[in-house]
């Protein structure tokens, strides 16, 4: 064991020890984040400290809230060709796909991209998606807590599951990789197109900004200095735009909520995941009216 480990070890005994008679493990985590910010404890970094917290969000959460609604569910018939199948993948960027038979509310299965390598390799044109599909599908209620569906999907080598209102009608799909998001923010893969931050001037004089946002980019764009204020520790640590956010309110913000900055900025959240926040409207203070 490394000394690093080591350290890391008796940490976390240390902590332990001292909650050991708290309730739960639930309050003995919050009551070491709540510690780690109070007294500027850096044995847990930011991003631990954000993992920690959608850890205990999430055991609350049903999948009704994590799962992709019925109207953007991607599928495709039993009857239809398997080379259009593969048109589909392609363009929408998935490598499974859910299987139905009569309608939406009828999925028989799914397909992955390996299941339809062999008969595209070898020009298969009478097969078609039911051909090729696996029956390995899950069926859960919108009530089902998600911790319980993502050990559930581990155990059972599970990647997709398909949400059932009460009536038996599919009302939305989840995949093990949304479940993840939901504790570790957006996954990427090579099919995501990573695309450059957002910054740009509205008309109103706002910034609207991406989380992801630099902000000596910022300051090069649109000319707005958010270092000024900050001492040299604290700048040279703050990278971004979610970095200064968090260094603020040391959370993930809401979307809709409105964090107070420095030197009378304001930072209007419009977007944000469970590790970080997508889009800002920065909102700079409003000049002082000249008086007569």
């Amino acid at each position: 064991m490394s000394q690093e480990d080591s350290q890391d070890e008796n940490i976390f005994k240390r902590w332990f020890n001292r909650h050991k008679n708290q309730e739960t493990v639930r309050e003995t985590i919050e009551d070491l984040i709540e510690e780690a910010v109070e007294n500027g404890d850096k044995d847990f970094s930011e991003h631990e400290q954000l993992l920690l917290n959608n850890v205990l969000d999430l055991k609350y959460r049903k999948c009704s809230s994590v799962m992709i609604p019925r109207a953007e569910i991607v599928a495709f018939s039993k009857d239809g060709s398997i080379f259009d199948l593969a048109d589909l993948m392609i363009s929408e960027g998935h490598s499974r796909i859910p299987i139905y038979g009569e309608s939406l509310d009828d999925i028989i299965g799914i397909v992955h991209v390996i299941d339809l390598v062999k008969g595209v390799l070898q020009n298969q044109r009478e097969l078609k998606a039911v051909d090729v599909l696996s029956n390995k599908i899950k069926f859960v209620s919108q009530e089902k807590k998600v911790l319980d569906l993502l050990k559930e999907m581990q155990q059972e080598k599970i990647h997709m599951a398909v949400v059932v209102d009460e009536y038996g009608g599919i009302d939305g799909l989840i995949t093990i990789e949304d479940l993840l998001e939901e504790i570790v923010g957006d996954i990427e893969d090579e099919y995501d197109h990573e695309e450059e931050p957002v910054i740009s001037n509205q008309q109103n004089g706002n910034i609207l900004a991406d989380g992801k946002a630099e902000l000596q980019e910022i300051k090069e764009t649109c000319g707005l200095d958010l270092y000024e204020g900050l001492n040299d520790e604290e700048a040279d640590e703050i990278e971004t735009l979610n970095g200064l956010i968090f260094h603020f309110i040391q959370r993930v913000p809401e979307k809709g909520e409105v964090i107070n900055g420095l030197n009378g900025i304001k930072f209007r959240i419009l977007e944000v995941d469970p590790c970080q926040i997508k889009k800002v409207i920065i909102v700079k203070p409003q000049p002082a009216e000249n008086k007569q």
